[in-house]
């Protein structure tokens, strides 16, 4: 199967089919995708792009941490 941007019915499907509590579709090429259930977004793990996010995230964190409330 090709690499595709899923629509919210494909993802939804997926969920149903896997069961999984995080989303990992190696298909989808989508970083932030609909949460199954209230609103807002949740993450494709499977998308180098998330971790990298994920890492520039906990950076920013670490990098305020040690220059500003340090001082």
């Amino acid at each position: 199967m090709k690499k595709h941007r899923w629509t919210n019915e494909e993802i939804a499907e997926y969920r149903k089919q896997r069961g999984n509590f995080w989303y990992n579709n190696k298909l989808d090429t989508r970083v932030f995708v609909p949460k199954p259930f209230g609103w807002g977004f949740t993450v494709n793990w499977a998308n180098p792009l998330a971790w990298l996010v994920a890492a520039a995230v906990i950076g920013a964190f670490v990098c305020f941490e040690y220059f500003y409330l340090r001082r």
